[in-house]
């Protein structure tokens, strides 16, 4: 049995801002009242590329998708696209959902 994925976040207690890495403090209004939670794996893509040239530890990769989810707790984050056999299908506000979190890149997700 695989264990669970989770996205681990930030919430800001003075402006309420969410952000899906681990702070020291809010990057929207600067105050050091964080608390971290788990935001919800699923999401939908906002905007999106194939990339054909990866550079890097991206470039084994290549050709992928290049996307930016925003998750149910409307957190946008740019990410991986992974299990896509046809680039052509790929659209906005595809649902997604979180497959994992590499060490180099950070969360990963799917259809």
């Amino acid at each position: 049995m695989s264990a669970t994925v989770t996205l681990t976040g930030i919430v800001c207690n003075k402006c309420h801002f969410k952000v899906a890495e681990v702070l020291d403090g809010c990057p929207s209004c600067g105050s050091e009242l964080i608390e971290t939670v788990e935001l919800k794996p699923t999401g939908h893509i906002v905007s999106f590329t194939i990339v054909h040239v990866g550079f890097g530890h991206m470039a084994e990769r290549a050709p992928y998708v290049l996307a930016i989810v925003q998750t149910e707790e409307n957190v946008k984050l740019t990410t991986v696209i992974e299990g896509v056999n046809d680039f052509a299908t790929v659209k906005i506000g595809d649902q997604v959902r979180l497959k994992t979190i590499d060490d180099k890149i950070g969360p990963v997700f799917q259809y």
